[in-house]
């Protein structure tokens, strides 16, 4: 009789620890995110200069690009304010990670920034190009730029910095802190060529006829550009998030965007 009372009162016990994991009202409250921003009344968003994606209004301060679009139009549906938090592409993960900002804006997809991020869903894609000062290299692929006495600019702590350093064999690689400063030493002649997004350096190019743009066949960099978030948050949040940029692909904001900030043909630029 005892070992059958036992045996009644394990299994009462085991149908009780089923029901508390399937139950909200026994289970823990798993973490949201989106909780936490509606909650707060902000959606904090780590930004970096990337033109077009994000960079500072000269004359106002604020910040613009395809990638604000998307978060201020995500802030909205959130019913949230939309603050934009300043850092660096050196330390945009590590922000991240410490809680200063919910999501990191136009980041790229890279197997080892997956292990410590969550990624949404790509609204662009990155493509490796090289924009030179026509004056100083006469170069026309990588293998001509990939010389000894030539030096390449890139952000510090970026796709393009991590790509640059696994291929480039001879050249010089000059990382500076920002998209300006990189800019700024082609121009300058400090360097002959920066290693960027295509995107960017299409505008770049357009708005300086000295530089000319080497798109290399095999590409050297071609990855997602999205947003990332910190794990441990409900799948849930996740695709909220990715619902929201497949929404502004799909819905023509994109491509609005995109016109907006200046995205260009980068291959009239080649010439």
């Amino acid at each position: 009789m005892a070992t059958s009372m036992r045996r009644v009162s394990l299994i009462v016990a085991g149908l009780f620890a089923i029901a508390a994991l399937a139950s909200p009202s026994f289970a823990q409250e798993r973490k949201s995110l989106i909780k936490e921003i509606q909650q707060r009344g902000e959606l904090r968003v780590g930004y970096a200069t990337a033109d077009p994606h994000s960079f500072k209004d000269s004359a106002t301060g604020q910040w613009k690009g395809i990638a604000i679009d998307i978060m201020e139009e995500w802030a909205k549906e959130l019913g949230v304010k939309h603050l934009a938090v300043d850092t660096s592409w050196e330390t945009m993960i590590a922000g991240l990670q410490a809680g200063k900002y919910d999501v990191a804006a136009a980041i790229n997809h890279r197997p080892g920034r997956a292990l410590v991020v969550t990624f949404s869903t790509p609204y662009m894609f990155d493509k490796g190009t090289f924009a030179v000062n026509r004056a100083k290299v006469n170069a026309r692929s990588f293998e001509e730029l990939d010389k000894k006495g030539v030096k390449v600019a890139v952000m510090m702590g970026t796709a393009e910095d991590k790509s640059l350093t696994r291929v480039g064999k001879n050249l010089e690689i000059l990382r500076l802190p920002d998209q300006n400063e990189m800019r700024i030493a082609v121009q300058s002649g400090r360097a002959q060529a920066i290693f960027d997004d295509i995107s960017g350096n299409a505008k770049f190019a357009k708005e300086n006829k000295t530089v000319r743009l080497i798109i290399p066949d095999v590409p050297l960099l071609l990855e997602g550009v999205a947003y990332a978030i910190r794990q441990g948050y409900t799948y849930d949040d996740l695709q909220a998030l990715n619902i929201m940029v497949d929404d502004f692909i799909n819905t023509g904001k994109l491509k609005a965007s995109q016109a907006k900030f200046g995205v260009l043909d980068a291959q009239q630029f080649t010439k």
